[in-house]
């Protein structure tokens, strides 16, 4: 297969290959593929669990904890080492 691509676009895909140790098409096939990041609700689905409020596709709803207002830690409240 062939593409027809600029001279510009080839030189700054080359560039960008060349940054990440790839060749062109590597570099192709790692922009095409999806992430294969975290997989939670992948690996979920396929043992043949659905977690609740993702039954419509949507990510599910994370709870939120309202701590309230507390400024940045002094070095004494994360390190125990004040003389």
């Amino acid at each position: 297969m062939s593409l027809d691509i600029s001279l510009e676009t080839e030189a700054r895909l080359a560039a960008k290959a060349r940054e990440q140790g790839l060749s062109i098409e590597a570099l192709l096939e790692r922009l095409i593929e999806p992430l294969q990041g975290v997989r939670g609700l992948d690996i979920l689905k396929e043992a043949g669990i659905q977690p609740e409020g993702t039954a419509n596709g949507d990510a599910p709803h994370l709870p939120v904890w309202n701590l309230g207002v507390r400024g940045s830690l002094r070095r004494v409240e994360i390190y125990d080492d004040e003389d």
